[in-house]
């Protein structure tokens, strides 16, 4: 062989050795990501002691022009939060090769490097021995299995939710990047076996030989998850990708567990995490009875469940915060369900509404099944419906609460995660209309048309004043799209509205710009505008009120409509500005 590693002959004793460091380096693969939860932690303890330290010495703007002078000058150098603030921005910019969504850059560069850390422990030790070297892929990888499967956790109770403080959305990220890199070493386990019996004239023979199916069953598996895990085989056909998901991946634990036993002690953590995962899910899963009907005008479906007296109910609305979501099917095929179940966003307040509600767009699969079911029932009517969850984060609310300004940005459907987290800020900052704390807080909803903002309204008109004090709703629809009205004449000029060259491209513009929309309005009892945002016009008002201020900015809706956003927000980021961004983006 022309390179440093070859087929040797080792004695029995030198066969043990080789298994002692197999499985040392596999262990040393898994605790590795237990360094890295543990490194998190500190870094909590870190912002905490700074958190602690800045509040005893006091870090409000004083009134005084001589100290605040002097405060703008020490806030103006390019201190460590400064270069924190700025490497954090750009580690949650999007990383995209080939037009092929990778996740942020932060994300990719970590996975990256925990690749050539987990390769490093593939070739450390291993000298010049090829199985040495080929068995190490295998482990290193194997050791992998329990950490993806945690990734994949919904619910809050996910210890490395609770670790990390990362929403399920990040964590899910991390999930397909861990994905490859154990796909990759699997392959090259496979491959450089292979090489091994064709050199070796040995292919025939152990193809027949249970455990080398097994192994061969895997990697196929392995594949195949990858493979509809891709991004185009996603939009094609989410059911497709989600079906095989899940299938293949309750299937690999049996098979790897028949290929070889050395593995089996990381199958044994894995089988554990999987059984968790279901009973959770199955804890957290209850039926309801709610009704289902299609918004007028719209392709929306809307299901309302009623906050009744039951136990189910109270609980329900005891947990239920907003900006979590909720997985929605038809009752009583609960075989079925975990491949006819969405995830629908809470877009009410359980609490305040009595009723919990879902919003969703309707497309081919359990949306149309769920609309199909309420056609030619009556208003009353209700259905059995299975509702697992809620899940998502729960901390929103209180971080929004220690920012000086807030700016919410929806996009079209986006506004289920939204509104109720506006609705909430607003109640907490002041119940009273008018406020001064009130006035830190800017909506900009972009909607198609007024149908489709009709769910969100208030029925009770002293709710509805309030809901739409700080709102702003862009009209996108036919007629609206060229238009450069900007305000009513009573508007307070707090958003900015009109086309520009940047304008942006939601990726529901099939249905925003559609030609059977509704013409604009001149006057309605709702803050409705025509035009899209001028996003920096909307981020430079948003900046302008005190460069000490702190700033929040969360958006939902298409992933052009937050890059566009990101962009805007950018420079100010570069200024030294604090910024929390937070995107729920709901594309695939």
């Amino acid at each position: 062989m022309g390179w440093p590693y070859q087929f040797v002959d080792l004695t029995d004793a030198q066969k043990h050795q080789r298994r002692t460091l197999l499985d040392t380096y596999g262990l040393i693969a898994q605790a590795s990501a237990g360094v890295i939860l543990l490194a998190i932690q500190l870094v909590f303890l870190v912002q905490w002691i700074s958190q602690k330290r800045n509040e005893r010495n006091g870090t409000d703007v004083p009134s005084s022009p001589h100290v605040k002078h002097s405060h703008k000058n020490q806030s103006g150098q390019r201190s460590i939060g400064y270069w924190w603030r700025r490497f954090s921005w750009w580690a949650g910019e999007p990383c995209t090769i080939f037009n092929n969504h990778l996740g942020t850059q932060g994300q990719v560069t970590a996975a990256t490097l925990w690749t050539f850390w987990l390769l490093g422990l593939c070739f450390a030790e291993t000298g010049k021995d090829y199985l040495h070297l080929t068995k190490r892929f295998g482990i290193v990888g194997a050791s992998q299995l329990p950490f993806q499967y945690l990734l994949v956790w919904k619910s809050s109770w996910s210890p490395i939710q609770v670790l990390t403080r990362a929403s399920h959305e990040t964590l899910n990220a991390y999930h397909q990047l861990l994905g490859r890199v154990v796909t990759y070493l699997v392959i090259l386990h496979a491959a450089f076996y292979l090489n091994f019996y064709v050199q070796n004239n040995l292919l025939a023979s152990k193809l027949k030989e249970a455990y080398v199916l097994c192994g061969v069953v895997a990697v196929v598996a392995f594949v195949a998850i990858g493979t509809t895990a891709l991004g185009p085989v996603r939009k094609w056909s989410y059911r497709v990708f989600y079906a095989t998901h899940v299938a293949l991946a309750t299937a690999l634990l049996p098979v790897l567990f028949f290929h070889v036993s050395h593995i089996r002690i990381y199958l044994y953590e894995t089988f554990a995490v999987y059984v968790l995962n279901v009973t959770v899910r199955w804890v957290l899963s209850r039926e309801l009875r709610g009704s289902i009907r299609s918004v007028p005008d719209t392709s929306l479906v809307e299901i309302t469940i009623p906050m009744d007296s039951s136990k189910a109910s109270r609980q329900l609305a005891e947990i239920s915060v907003p900006g979590q979501h909720a997985y929605i099917s038809l009752g009583r095929k609960s075989l079925l369900r975990v491949f006819r179940s969405n995830p629908f966003t809470v877009a009410s307040l359980p609490g305040v509404d009595k009723t919990i509600k879902f919003v969703a767009r309707v497309a081919d699969g359990n949306t149309r099944r769920l609309l199909a079911s309420a056609e030619g029932a009556s208003a009353d009517t209700k259905t059995q419906l299975t509702l697992e969850g809620p899940y998502g984060l729960n901390t929103h609310e209180d971080r929004l609460m220690q920012y000086d300004r807030v700016l919410f940005v929806a996009g079209g459907v986006g506004a289920t995660f939204i509104v109720p987290l506006y609705r909430q800020l607003l109640a907490d900052l002041s119940p009273s209309k008018g406020s001064y704390r009130r006035q830190k807080i800017s909506c900009v909803w972009i909607a198609r048309s007024k149908a489709e903002v009709t769910w969100a309204i208030p029925k009770d008109q002293r709710e509805k004043d309030g809901f739409t004090e700080r709102l702003k709703i862009c009209h996108t629809g036919l007629g609206a799209a060229g238009s450069e009205a900007a305000f009513d004449q009573e508007d307070n000029g707090d958003v900015a509205v009109g086309e520009t060259e940047d304008a942006i491209e939601l990726e529901e513009q099939k249905q925003l710009l559609s030609g059977n929309d509704i013409a604009p309005t001149g006057r309605s009892d709702l803050p409705l505008h025509t035009g899209r945002p001028d996003l920096r016009r909307l981020v430079e008002q948003t900046f302008s009120h005190g460069s000490q201020e702190k700033i929040a900015i969360i958006v939902c809706g298409p992933n052009s409509l937050s890059q566009s956003l990101r962009r805007e927000v950018t420079p100010w980021v570069k200024r030294g500005r604090e910024v929390w961004f937070h995107d729920e983006g709901f594309s695939l």
